[in-house]
């Protein structure tokens, strides 16, 4: 049996950013950005967020470029539960070493307030967040 092909329900897009929610119940959030991510870019994947799910939770899967990287205040504050009231899991795909050294550090020391793995497969970051819908 052929696996159902995963379509984009509602997407924004932002200069350096795109959020959408898949037709698999999944938020999919892509960074294309390859420099430091702020609280500012934060606040605006959230704004995204309850748009389209209009105050629903979600499992996030998050993608970015391989020099995107979360400044210090960034990491604390995606720790916090206050930070993001419509994800009810996050995954991190991540592509570098310093991607994995600092998502190391998140997991260690930020503590997530949610259910927060990070991944180098995409499919295995999608299979484990499903566990959550």
């Amino acid at each position: 049996m052929q696996a159902l092909a995963v379509e984009i329900i509602k997407q924004i897009d932002y200069n350096n950013k795109s959020i959408a929610l898949r037709s698999d119940g999944l938020v999919k959030i892509h960074l294309n950005i390859n420099e430091e991510v702020e609280i500012t870019d934060v606040i605006e994947v959230v704004t995204a967020l309850e748009q389209i799910g209009r105050g629903k939770k979600f499992p996030l899967l998050i993608l970015s470029n391989k020099y995107t990287l979360p400044s210090p205040e960034a990491r604390a504050y995606i720790a916090t539960p206050e930070s993001d009231p419509y994800a009810s899991a996050e995954a991190y795909v991540i592509q570098s070493l310093s991607q994995k050294l600092v998502g190391n550090v998140f997991m260690k020391f930020n503590k997530p307030a949610r259910p927060t793995r990070i991944f180098t497969s995409e499919e295995k970051a999608i299979e484990w967040l499903k566990t959550f819908l």
